[in-house]
């Protein structure tokens, strides 16, 4: 993440498949199970004591991830002391749960230096029971508080969907096996749906509208409808790795609602005039998150109207008007994204916004064709109408206009400027 430049949510290690709130958990678990058992057989060990609770901790942590995991189907949640966890500390997730690694493989280190040439006593081979037993315990009682934290269900492909969201209680878990499921839907309580799963809709109506507070979609693949997804008139709202193709007006509409969306891909939207992902009049609620996403093949890309939203690490390409838009009187964090083949404007401020634009590459930025405004002439950025912007850190290449566009009693700041968020 640091040394490679990748942003958080595209940093998976070596082996990305095995990057897994289970493969975590598994793997705390069992350096956990080795701590309580090294510190119990040799308690003279000074690194068993060290090693015990933080290897305990860690697990905690995990424990409190994987349940959020298993009730939302949200992946990559802070946990406990991480920023915005059940502490809030002052570390992201990876960095923390680097320094928890480092220091458990140089105690485990330790610990194993201490042992190294000691054979152990008779007491020593008779405490190995009663330790057995403890961790056994450790690892019960860790289990059936994650297990119990969601009320699973199943459905089948053959099934009703919509029946089966009309029967579940509210705060359910929903994983769908495999297959194709008939839309539209309306989800007006709080639950979770789990894929990986197609849901197809109509051209006239949304695929799946959501008009409840606390739900979570995850692993679904959207085809059709009007929108793909709409959330309208709702908060604590997770959309975790959703893919929108085929859908008219929008890929995903967030309308008077607050959300976190993570890791979706919209493409492939059949009218000229459609955007990506839009985020619209959503004042006064908590702001809307849209990371990781990848946009292509829209009139517009990311937008936002009288919304407060973060728009980072996301890849827009492709657009026919602008690449990622904050208007209408929004407040706009927008960082680390990368916009390429955009004609017109690659990143917009505008109508009495503020925006951050930090750390954004825009790349390929071509006029709109007949168009009599300077503005639409193949800016990387553009101010319009009264907006304030501070900008840092980022990287225009073959664009057709050079530098900034601000326009129109816009102020362009140098240093940075409060922006207000709920």
């Amino acid at each position: 993440m640091h040394v490679d430049g990748q942003p958080p949510a595209f940093a998976h290690g070596l082996t990305g498949r095995l990057d897994l709130e289970w493969v975590h958990f598994a793997m705390t678990l069992g350096i956990a199970v080795v701590a309580i058992l090294a510190l119990t057989w040799w308690p003279k060990n000074p690194f068993g004591w060290l090693l015990t609770p933080i290897a305990v901790w860690h697990l905690a942590e995990h424990s409190v991830i994987l349940t959020t995991y298993l009730r939302t189907g949200i992946t990559g949640t802070p946990g406990i002391l991480a920023r915005g966890g059940l502490l809030n500390g002052p570390l992201a997730r990876p960095d923390l749960h680097f320094l928890y690694n480092a220091a458990v493989l140089l105690l485990l280190i330790g610990t194993l230096a201490w042992l190294r040439g000691r054979g152990a006593d008779v007491r020593e081979r008779l405490a190995r029971l009663p330790a057995f037993g403890m961790a056994l315990s450790v690892v019960a009682v860790l289990c059936l508080v994650v297990l119990s934290a969601a009320r699973v269900q199943w459905v089948a492909a053959e099934e009703s969907l919509q029946d089966a969201i009309n029967r579940a209680p509210a705060g359910s878990v929903l994983h769908l096996r495999p297959g194709l499921y008939a839309g539209p839907l309306l989800i007006y309580r709080s639950l979770t749906l789990i894929g990986p799963a197609t849901i197809i809709g109509g051209p006239d109506r949304a695929v799946i509208t959501i008009a409840a507070s606390g739900v979570s979609l995850s692993d679904l693949d959207v085809r059709g409808g009007d929108t793909g997804v709409l959330v309208t008139r709702a908060t604590r709202v997770n959309l975790e790795n959703i893919g929108v193709t085929g859908a008219a007006r929008r890929g995903i509409d967030i309308v008077q609602s607050s959300a976190q969306i993570h890791r979706c891909y919209v493409t492939d939207l059949t009218s000229q005039f459609a955007w990506g992902i839009g985020i619209v009049n959503s004042g006064g609620r908590a702001p809307t998150t849209v990371e990781a996403c990848w946009v292509a093949g829209v009139q517009e890309g990311i937008v936002s109207h009288v919304s407060s939203v973060f728009i980072r690490d996301n890849d827009v390409r492709g657009t026919t008007t602008r690449g990622i838009a904050v208007t209408e009187m929004s407040s706009g964090d927008v960082e680390r994204n990368r916009i390429e083949q955009a004609i017109g404007t690659g990143l917009y401020c505008g109508d009495r916004s503020i925006c951050y634009l930090r750390a954004n590459t825009v790349m390929g930025i071509r006029p709109e064709p007949d168009s009599p405004v300077t503005w639409s002439q193949g800016y990387g950025a553009v101010l319009l109408f009264g907006a304030d912007a501070y900008m840092e850190g980022n990287v225009f290449i073959d664009t057709a206009m050079p530098g900034v566009g601000v326009f129109v009693k816009s102020t362009l700041h140098t240093e940075p400027i409060q922006v207000s968020m709920p």
